[in-house]
């Protein structure tokens, strides 16, 4: 953590030098090389898309085990939880259009039966317990809808407050699969995927189509202190909370479909990014598949996506600016160990770095 800090701070000091003889562009490009050198990352991938456009479009490292390949616009990620900015939308979009009610109770389907019979007397932390210096309410099953698992409302009374349950937002696509006449792949791939012709985007490792991704997917790696250490693929099926395989323009195009109508009116974007209240009557930090966040006055809609020793992705809007960051890693360096009860995006140094080359936080958008 010491040495972000240390890159994070150079790099502000580096941005005031620079603002006035470089476009924010130039300053931000001009100080990846030297973070993906300092977070040991072999392959790093960034876009900034400023109305749907990328401004700043880079390709770090090698994508390969050798150092052989260099990394390009086809090189693909995991890209972990970062997927439940796609899911929650295909969800919120099944809903609006009939096919799905995200106010049916989960307990329709036998797997969430089971999950209840188990979870909540496990020994994983997130059926109750403290995650990390959060104290998460037990995990009860008390007729939780749809809504309140993508809203991430599922401990302690369901309905109130949120607490980040990745294991239980997992459960939506086995829940979709057992209780709808599309299973949870063809559901994502009928009103996100195909529609915007994700053609570089798969579903798990299961999928059938664009397999070809596969060939192009940077391995993982993990830094051991002193060298990098290649670890084993993820080969988790896609389950709605993770598991989509994609490189970055194939997550611009959903981007720009987010914002340019092809996807949702204006007004069902706002209520996408609409929260539920808390049990005290203060807007939640979540609202289906999207972290939402205040900072300095500016909206922040978002995603962080961490596997373990492996990946590790940001997908960063700043609706009022008609900005967007994504980066995506075949190493965990982009986590910044966000708290489960809360949207600390600005808490990460890639983010800080962004932040500071556009002035987000220091004068009005």
């Amino acid at each position: 953590m010491m040495k972000r800090t240390v890159w994070a701070a150079s790099l502000a000091i580096l941005t005031g030098a620079l603002a006035q003889a470089q476009t924010p562009a130039e300053t931000f490009e001009d100080g990846l090389a030297e973070y993906r050198r300092s977070h040991h990352i072999p392959s790093l991938s960034v876009l900034v898309l400023r109305d749907g456009e990328p401004e700043v479009e880079a390709y770090l490292g090698w994508s390969d085990d050798e150092g052989e390949v260099a990394t390009d616009a086809d090189t693909a990620y995991f890209v972990a939880s970062v997927t439940k900015t796609v899911s929650g939308t295909t969800l919120f979009l099944a809903d609006q259009a009939g096919e799905i009610d995200l106010d049916r109770p989960m307990s329709d389907a036998e797997d969430w039966r089971d999950l209840c019979e188990w979870f909540p007397d496990s020994d994983i932390p997130l059926a109750g317990g403290d995650v990390d210096g959060v104290m998460f309410p037990d995990f009860t099953c008390q007729g939780q809808t749809l809504r309140q698992v993508v809203n991430m409302q599922v401990n302690g009374e369901p309905g109130t407050d949120f607490y980040y349950n990745a294991l239980v937002f997992a459960r939506l696509g086995r829940f979709v699969d057992e209780a709808h006449d599309r299973d949870f792949r063809a559901l994502v791939r009928g009103y996100v995927i195909d529609p915007l012709e994700m053609t570089d985007t798969m579903a798990g490792w299961r999928d059938t189509q664009n397999f070809h991704v596969l060939s192009h997917l940077a391995p993982p790696f993990v830094f051991d202190g002193e060298r990098l250490v290649k670890q084993p693929f993820p080969d988790d099926d896609f389950r709605g909370a993770a598991g989509l395989y994609m490189t970055p323009l194939d997550l611009a195009r959903f981007d720009r479909a987010l914002d340019d109508g092809a996807l949702l009116t204006p007004e069902q974007r706002e209520a996408l990014w609409t929260p539920p209240n808390n049990a005290d009557g203060t807007p939640s930090e979540y609202a289906h598949g999207w972290f939402l966040q205040e900072h300095h006055g500016e909206r922040l809609v978002f995603h962080s996506g961490w596997q373990p020793d492996a990946y590790s992705a940001i997908y960063l809007k700043l609706p009022d600016r008609g900005l967007t960051l994504i980066a995506f890693a075949n190493t965990e360096s982009l986590w910044w160990g966000n708290r489960a009860d809360r949207s600390e995006v600005d808490r990460s140094d890639l983010v800080q770095a962004f932040f500071a080359a556009y002035g987000v936080g220091e004068e009005a958008p």
